[in-house]
């Protein structure tokens, strides 16, 4: 499947490509030749965009057969009817396994066979446990992005069209064999004339079309269905898939990542125990990213390493934590994707970081908010808590603060009897998004992002160091900035900062007044009412018909299989007839699984 996407990108890409060399000639040829080339030139383009509506039909396709062989899956779960096919045992080529296959690992499934976009869009998801719930964004949360590597001599065009000199004018040395292969390049070891090991990242063929492609077509169901339903548009699914393909194509381009590179490098400029990477600027492009090779051992195979000392461990953590820490807070700018991986102890025990592609951003307002928030969360502040998390843009469209405050008072109460220091980052963040989930709370995509990253940061240093408690690490490093937020100099900067809000908010309030009583003159000023209660009883029958309506048409499936069997068995049938017959159970399990893809869409709202 990967294959003929690629393909198709490729033969797009040289279309698009064809286009260009022809119109450069129609401007050189004689006056009497340009009609004719002009007529050529729109038979081209008619091909080129029914050969386009071909692949988009295709991939359409691709998608649709996908959800359809999962989404079964996770209708008969969601029902919890899933014993009555056992896709552990290999049916709809699912892989075979003792147990039983739960929702979220169908759906992570599905994300799987579809590539790269949308192994992306899973990894997005996975920082929206408010959205999606807890359960489906752990499970997104472990989806793999690794796939099968693409043979070199593939990859050499773009390598070769990309560098401004020849190859081997470049590189001393190429090691065609990739050390790394994920969704959308792979990474090779090289060496300058100039004597520096470096690492080439390549963007795979294609890729750009593919993935062109796959936005569209998310883009026009998305808008579809968001103009008919209101539920999507009060999450703004539209929003939230406008920041996911902005994010994507910014990933594309491999010039953004060097430029974060940069700039995380500078804010690590002064910190001997931290190595960015340098990046070459001569030979990178926006598909090739030519950088420093790190030298060393990732947090992910560090475990087996029996030379460093508990207290190197302890140590190593604590740098990491630190990194994490000093671009959150002190700038704002972050590493957005610390997984093990990206984490390189160097031989002389510093700490290197890899893949700058996604990165965070916070502004100081924001910053100062989470500070707040992990104060109140060490007090044990229920009010400190819900205080921050409004400030910060969390809002409540069903639920009262109240029900909100009960829930974080339970969990407080459960972990009275143990000290705060030795919770664990991860429980915490998954707790919060689960109060969350419950009273359909919506967080900024920012802070989403943040609580993901401090979960996977503490799941790096845990494999480092097992005895590493991460609030106990955390205490300190919020304690500095706090002295730091009230320190003179930041002081004076927040009033000034103050004062200059309240004179715009002082000079345009006239016109406010004046615009809001004009408002009250013509009758065109409406006031708004919602009764709560009788919206969130609506929904819950809603619900339960939607759920009635799928079991029964489970129901009356399962019995047309059984009848379908019988008849098969019993009497004698024609191949045209059974056909005909398989036709038909198609069709309705395809049914099924929209109704039931639907159901489960309703009851996540």
């Amino acid at each position: 499947m990967a294959g003929s996407i690629d393909a198709a990108g490729l033969r797009q890409e040289s279309l698009s490509q064809s286009a260009e060399s022809g119109g450069a000639t129609m401007g050189r040829l004689r006056p009497g030749k340009v009609g004719r080339m002009r007529l050529l030139t729109v038979r081209w383009q008619r091909r080129n965009e029914a050969w386009n509506r071909r692949q988009r039909w295709r991939r359409e396709r691709q998608i649709v057969g996908a959800l359809v062989r999962h989404g079964l899956g996770l209708t008969l779960v969601r029902t919890g009817m899933g014993w009555l096919l056992p896709f552990q045992r290999g049916l709809l080529r699912h892989p075979r396994r003792d147990e039983p296959y739960s929702g979220p690992e169908h759906l992570r499934m599905a994300f799987e066979d579809l590539g790269p976009t949308f192994i992306k869009l899973a990894q997005i998801l996975s920082t929206r446990g408010d959205l999606i719930g807890p359960e489906y964004a752990s499970e997104l949360a472990r989806l793999q992005s690794a796939v099968p590597e693409v043979p070199f001599p593939d990859m050499a065009p773009v390598l070769d069209a990309e560098l401004p000199l020849p190859r081997d004018e470049v590189f001393a040395t190429f090691d065609t064999d990739p050390i790394g292969s994920a969704s959308i390049g792979q990474v090779y070891r090289a060496t300058l004339h100039s004597g520096e090991a470096v690492v080439v990242k390549i963007q795979k063929p294609g890729m750009h079309a593919t993935v062109e492609m796959d936005l569209a077509i998310l883009h026009r169901w998305i808008h579809r269905r968001a103009s008919r339903d209101s539920v999507m548009a009060f999450y703004d699914v539209e929003g939230f898939f406008d920041e996911f393909a902005f994010t994507l194509r910014n990933e594309l381009d491999y010039t953004n990542e060097g430029y974060n590179a940069d700039r995380i490098r500078a804010i690590h400029r002064d910190d001997a125990d931290v190595f960015i990477p340098t990046i070459y600027w001569d030979y990178s492009t926006s598909r090739v990213l030519v950088m420093d090779e790190i030298q060393g051992t990732d947090f992910a195979d560090i475990a087996l390493d029996t030379s460093l000392t508990l207290e190197d461990r302890h140590r190593l953590a604590v740098v990491a934590l630190h990194t994490a820490f000093t671009q959150i807070f002190g700038e704002g700018f972050y590493h957005a994707d610390p997984h093990p991986g990206n984490f390189i102890v160097t031989e002389d025990l510093r700490i290197g970081l890899l893949d700058f592609g996604m990165v965070g951003t916070l502004t100081e307002r924001q910053r100062e908010h989470i500070l707040d928030l992990a104060y109140s969360m060490g007090a044990g502040d229920t009010e400190g808590i819900l205080d921050a998390l409004w400030a910060l843009g969390v809002t409540e469209p069903e639920a009262q603060r109240r029900g909100v405050t009960r829930d974080f008072d339970h969990l407080f109460y459960r972990v009275r009897d143990r000290s705060f220091e030795d919770l664990a980052a991860g429980d915490m963040v998954g707790e919060l998004m689960r109060i969350a989930h419950r009273h359909q709370l919506q967080f900024p995509a920012r802070l989403a992002l943040l609580f993901k990253v401090l979960a996977m940061l503490e799941s790096a240093a845990v494999l480092v160091d097992p005895d590493f408690l991460f609030f106990q690490a955390l205490e300190p490093e919020v304690a500095a900035f706090l002295r730091q937020r009230t320190s003179p100099t930041t002081v004076l900067r927040r009033v000034g900062r103050d004062a200059l809000d309240m004179a715009r908010l002082v000079e345009g309030l006239p016109h406010r007044v004046d615009r809001l009583l004009q408002r009250l003159e013509t009758g065109d000023l409406e006031l708004a009412t919602r009764e709560r209660g009788r919206e969130v009883e609506a929904k819950r029958l809603r619900r339960a018909i939607n759920r009635l309506g799928l079991a029964i048409a489970v129901t009356l499936f399962l019995v047309a299989v059984a009848v379908s069997v019988l008849a098969v068995e019993v009497a004698e049938i024609g191949s045209s007839r059974l056909a005909y017959l398989r036709v038909l159970l198609a069709a309705g399990g395809v049914f099924l699984a929209v109704l039931g893809a639907r159901t489960w869409w309703t009851r996540n709202r």
